[in-house]
């Protein structure tokens, strides 16, 4: 399985971070131009600014089932895994988990029904 696969992607780390989701994370989105990202491992916490302008956590699997309330469920159906909440109001999926339980994260952030801390 590629790492790519066991992160989120980018487009939904950027919109993890511009809702406020804390930046700590095993890997990262990194790119030095603003246009070319890649992921990379961080050792110590995001203090790689100077290297790398650009950064947006690249959550995994686990790291986005920490950040989720309790009451969220999981599934692979086929190519697609869903994710919705316990009250099954609302469902989202994705090709892969991670994006899709990031999905989720952001849906309950958008609908100001769970907060993140900075």
């Amino acid at each position: 399985m590629k790492l790519e696969d066991q992160v989120c992607n980018l487009e939904l780390a950027k919109k993890l971070k511009k809702l406020g989701v804390k930046q700590d994370s095993l890997f990262y989105w990194g790119s030095n131009t603003g246009k070319n990202y890649m992921i990379i491992a961080l050792s110590d916490k995001p203090n790689y600014p100077n290297v790398f302008n650009h950064t947006h956590s690249a959550f995994t699997v686990a790291e986005l089932g920490e950040i989720l309330p309790s009451g969220y469920y999981s599934i692979r159906e086929g190519r697609v895994w869903e994710c919705w909440l316990r009250t099954g109001k609302q469902k989202v999926e994705a090709k892969t988990e991670a994006d899709a339980r990031a999905k989720l994260v952001i849906y309950l952030l958008e609908n100001n029904l769970t907060k993140q801390e900075g």
